[in-house]
């Protein structure tokens, strides 16, 4: 039976370049963490299938051709604070102007090509190795922040090194598991575990058309890990049908905050059920 427990927070983990393959790989942290929770080895990323488009859908519920943060990216622009498609963070601090996020990525872009400038998020990149400990400190010294977005880069990186699926690709992702692991221990010593909704998922898959390379409409490429847990979360729900978008559906429902009519992103049916009021 799901908690009926108000979510405080949301947390996103983001393993880039993870695809489907975290079924074929070592993750006991993962598979702890979301166990009572919900998950797929089915979902679907967005087409182009790379970073900046995938991880912009998700961040902005919407199709890479009305977020655009490839361009930003390519173009070494700011994403724009006021735009036709705001990002969660974006729309969180309108919502609740005195609130506090922050965003760990490893593939700095993140930060300013799909995220908008906004004082309220506290921004911080640096590679998988360094970014595990930060993480760690913000969750210990900051108790009351609504929303974090945490991007790993290793798992990607060894794709494109030693081909997708591969047996150090594998390797990499346990890796990533670890870290996963880590992050989960410094949430359960602050006591968020039980009032945060956790989402685990990637950005995109890879080894379709090359082995060594992503970007395609190839179910390698295309097809993504996805998982939660936190109150509210029904383990039976069906994702069939589950995108990278709804991410951020998921995420603002959560919150007890509605989304835009005019986005790509949907609630997947039967995924969560109301809880306390905050």
């Amino acid at each position: 039976m799901a908690s009926r427990m108000a979510v405080k927070r949301v947390i996103i983990l983001g393993i880039d370049g993870a695809g489907a393959f975290v079924s074929e790989a070592d993750t006991p942290y993962i598979d702890v963490l979301l166990l009572g929770g919900a998950r797929t080895d089915l979902a679907q990323t967005v087409f182009p299938s790379n970073s900046g488009e995938c991880w912009g859908s998700l961040l902005h519920g919407v199709t890479p051709e009305k977020h655009e943060s490839h361009l930003n990216i390519k173009m070494e622009r700011n994403y724009p604070v006021i735009s036709a498609a705001p990002s969660l963070f974006q729309i969180i601090s309108e919502a609740k102007p005195n609130n506090k996020m922050a965003s760990f990525v490893s593939w700095k872009p993140i930060q300013t090509g799909i995220i908008e400038e906004n004082d309220a998020v506290y921004k911080y990149a640096a590679p998988d190795e360094e970014l595990v400990p930060a993480i760690a400190a913000y969750i210990h010294n900051t108790p009351d922040f609504e929303l974090l977005f945490v991007q790993l880069d290793d798992v990607d990186a060894a794709g494109h090194r030693h081909g997708y699926g591969s047996e150090d690709y594998l390797k990499a992702i346990t890796r990533a598991d670890n870290q996963i692991g880590e992050i989960s221990k410094a949430i359960l010593d602050a006591g968020m575990l039980e009032d945060s909704l956790i989402i685990v998922t990637t950005d995109h898959g890879g080894g379709g058309l090359d082995a060594f390379n992503h970007g395609s409409d190839h179910p390698k490429d295309m097809t993504i890990f996805w998982g939660c847990r936190g109150p509210g979360v029904l383990s039976e729900a069906d994702l069939a049908g589950m995108t990278i978008m709804d991410t951020a559906a998921v995420a603002l429902s959560a919150l007890s905050l509605p989304f835009p009519d005019d986005w790509d992103a949907k609630l997947p049916g039967g995924l969560l059920v109301k809880t306390g009021q905050r």
